[in-house]
């Protein structure tokens, strides 16, 4: 497979600046430039450089990005259901371009994922997003665990199970710390946003006692190549209590500086011997290079990530005669179900677009244009992104039936918690015709798993704990943030969550007549708005809204489809 791909290899900035092109070659309105079809299209664009931003070690910036892009992209979506004029703007393919485009898309899920897996990936500026956050977390000893978070416990740990899988080992990670050169200063109270100082809360600390300051950033850093304003890093002796005598940190290192090569001393050829280096100028002491795994981890080995237990995929073979590490049955069949999944996204927008919006050509439209985002290319294995916006889109899939769509929100709310906000707004929808049967599913998913989670939690586990983390005990009071409000004073959340906890109550009377356009782009919003206050990665969880966001940009005029004509008896 490496082979017959030529090494296939994607730098995040190329595919943004490619996707980018394709997105405005199919989609833009050359002949109306001031339309609203294109300041949709140039939002969803401007979504990209948050997740640069954070990939190269820039996170205050990045999240900031995301937090302003994602506040316009929420008002947008609000007062998308009064735009009742909606001229028919179709792309710049026809269908069977589409289809093409669409398909050519998707078969390269599958590729990314088989490729750029674990110690495959040899240049650490190809690791996807989604790899490098797992892998700083894994050696950041204060980075936010599963039981911080809210959501289904078993999932979330199947989920960070299979982050680890996807994402470069250990050794792989302090290879590329020790190969790239950075600065090692903590000093950022200050960052620089479009050459405008803005002061930032304890900068670069994850804890709250503001004692241990993260080195996820720095290694961020070094993976992404991001040097300093010297060549060589210099050496970092001290750990993070000022200790200047204490050992340094597994990323407090440099690479030696080069030395000049000495000429060959040839007796009788006039060849003289170049002088030598000075023997005053103390040389760095060199990190040394772990040798490679000979199998992928699904939690950090216990030796590099402070004593944890290892757990791997058993029964993988060894290298054939090119070298190549053949992945087991198993490997295999993980890397095929995530690509199956997020290939279950794209066919359930082709589906909403081709029985509720009218045409296939719609719905291929907004598939093509959510394969292109660059999001969807450095978060493809992410399960706790995939499967909640599987769930959605099939609760819109199935609105006509109360029953199977409350079931499917349900679901999602008891995934990952964040999608129980949309209830209020699908209650109002089906107010009039199917409130009782919405209710009755959802009440259906959320018992459903609150009974698996009482079969599947051990005897060291608490079941109150875990039920309360299921239901959003974790997401309002956090012990500790990851994300924009790592930087952020912590109370300005406050506010934040009063204003959506309102407008999420509003949603369930206002806009009084609710059609279908109103359930997909209000439940975009809803889902991008608990983007800006939620404390685990807010703004990066583009699945559970950007398929929506897709279909409202190309949705057709949907008045007629309201709940006491289109919801069925059964």
């Amino acid at each position: 497979m490496p082979t017959s791909l030529f090494q296939y290899e994607m730098l995040p900035t190329t595919w943004f600046y490619l996707s980018s092109l394709m997105i405005v070659a199919v989609f833009f309105r050359f002949n109306r430039v001031f339309s609203v079809r294109n300041l949709d299209i140039l939002t969803l664009i401007f979504l990209t450089p948050g997740l640069i931003y954070v990939a190269m070690g820039s996170a205050p910036q990045g999240y900031l990005w995301l937090a302003a892009i994602g506040a316009f992209g929420f008002s947008r979506l609000v007062f998308d259901s009064l735009l009742r004029r909606r001229p028919m703007l179709e792309p710049n393919l026809n269908v069977a371009g589409l289809t093409f485009a669409c398909v050519a898309a998707s078969a390269f899920i599958v590729p990314n994922l088989w490729l750029n897996r674990g110690d495959f990936l040899e240049s650490p500026r190809a690791w996807r997003l989604e790899q490098i956050l797992t892998a700083a977390d894994a050696n950041d000893e204060n980075a936010v665990k599963v039981e911080e978070r809210p959501g289904f416990r078993p999932f979330l740990r199947a989920a960070e199970k299979t982050n680890r899988f996807f994402a470069p080992s250990d050794e792989a990670w302090i290879r590329a710390a020790s190969s790239s050169a950075t600065e090692t200063t903590n000093a950022e109270s200050v960052l620089y946003f479009f050459g405008t100082a803005i002061r930032v809360d304890a900068a670069q600390k994850r804890s709250d006692d503001g004692e241990k300051a993260s080195r996820a950033m720095r290694a961020m850093r070094w993976a992404a190549g991001r040097g300093g304003e010297n060549e060589f890093a210099s050496v970092d002796a001290s750990n993070d209590e000022g200790d200047e005598n204490a050992p340094a940190t597994e990323f407090s290192g440099a690479p030696v500086a080069p030395v000049a090569p000495v000429a060959p001393s040839v007796l009788g050829t006039g060849v003289e011997q170049a002088p030598a280096a000075p023997t005053s100028a103390p040389v760095p002491e060199p990190i040394p290079t772990p040798p490679m795994r000979d199998v992928y981890r699904l939690t950090p080995s216990g030796d590099a990530s402070g004593g944890r237990d290892a757990a791997t995929f058993d029964g993988e073979t060894g290298a054939d005669g090119a070298g190549v590490r053949t992945p087991s049955f198993e490997q295999t069949a993980l890397i095929l179900s995530v690509g199956a999944l997020q290939i279950g996204v794209v066919v359930l927008i082709i589906l909403i677009g081709r029985f509720h919006l009218g045409s296939t050509q719609t719905g291929l439209s907004a598939a093509l244009l959510y394969l292109l985002l660059p999001y969807v290319n450095q978060f493809s294995a992410c399960l706790d992104h995939i499967v909640p916006a599987l769930a959605i889109l099939t609760a819109v899939l199935f609105y006509r039936r109360p029953v199977v769509s409350g079931f499917a929100l349900g679901a999602a709310g008891a995934l990952a918690f964040y999608p129980f906000f949309l209830l209020p707004l699908w209650f109002g929808f089906y107010w009039k015709r199917g409130a009782a049967r919405f209710a009755l599913g959802t009440s259906a998913a959320v018992l459903t798993f609150a009974v698996v989670l009482l079969a599947t939690t051990s005897a060291t586990d608490d079941y109150g704990s875990a039920l309360a983390a299921m239901l959003g005990r974790r997401s309002l009071f956090l012990a500790s943030a990851d994300g924009l409000w790592e930087y952020w004073p912590r109370f300005y959340r406050i506010p934040l969550i009063s204003l959506f906890g309102v407008f999420c109550v509003g949603y369930a009377l206002w806009p009084p007549r609710k059609d279908l356009a109103t359930l997909i782009s209000g439940s975009a919003a809803l889902m991008l708005g608990v983007q800006i206050w939620m404390g685990y990665r807010g703004g990066l969880y583009m699945a559970w809204y950007l398929p929506l966001a897709a279909l409202t940009v190309f949705r057709p005029n949907l008045f007629d489809r309201v709940a006491t004509t289109t919801v069925v008896d059964v």
